[in-house]
């Protein structure tokens, strides 16, 4: 499977090309403030395009084998953003797991619902998943009205759920569920 790409109204979504190295680390490194309060504590990697750019292949077979998908948001050839698509299982859950993160001079704008909603579909319709969880820490209240507003539902509070910039954070567990699955 060679990747796959999103034209939306305002951006490309896709999955990592060669040579996306450099806009993966120039994005980390310029959110790098913003970004690390809401994520695990980021490692000097994060940062390099040489590093990323030895991560494309492996990136790119993890989604032809269907084990998760990583995409790139493009406005005006800049990244803004990424949301992956991570611990995809088959029988018995059909699930996987959804993560966010954009641009801090991007936020408010409605741009990761606009990636969102053809990513979800191709989970959903392409590759046939069930279900989609996506977490967020309660005090992100942004992240929670996203996700609402895609029709994911809470369905749980978890305590101490993910090591976040080195402090274990409560998380508000939410799902989607594919109404379309066919077994």
């Amino acid at each position: 499977m060679q990747g796959v790409s999103f034209k939306t109204a305002r951006m490309i979504v896709r999955t990592p090309q060669m040579g996306d190295g450099v806009h993966y680390a120039r994005y980390y490194r310029e959110n790098r403030d913003f970004l690390q309060p809401l994520s695990p504590r980021f490692s000097e990697d994060m940062f390099s395009e040489h590093d990323w750019e030895r991560s494309i292949p492996i990136i790119r077979q993890e989604f032809a084998v269907g084990r998760s998908m990583r995409f790139c948001l493009f406005k005006d050839l800049v990244m803004i953003g990424v949301a992956n698509v991570t611990s995809i299982t088959q029988s018995p859950s059909h699930s996987c797991i959804l993560g966010y993160t954009l641009s801090q001079t991007m936020q408010g704008q409605g741009y990761m619902k606009e990636a969102l909603v053809p990513i979800i579909d191709y989970v959903f319709k392409v590759r046939n998943v069930h279900r989609i969880t996506a977490n967020y820490m309660p005090h992100n209240q942004r992240s929670g009205r996203l996700l609402r507003s895609l029709g994911f539902q809470v369905e749980g509070y978890a305590r101490d759920y993910l090591l976040i910039n080195g402090q274990w954070q409560d998380h508000i567990l939410s799902a989607l569920h594919n109404p379309d699955w066919e077994g």
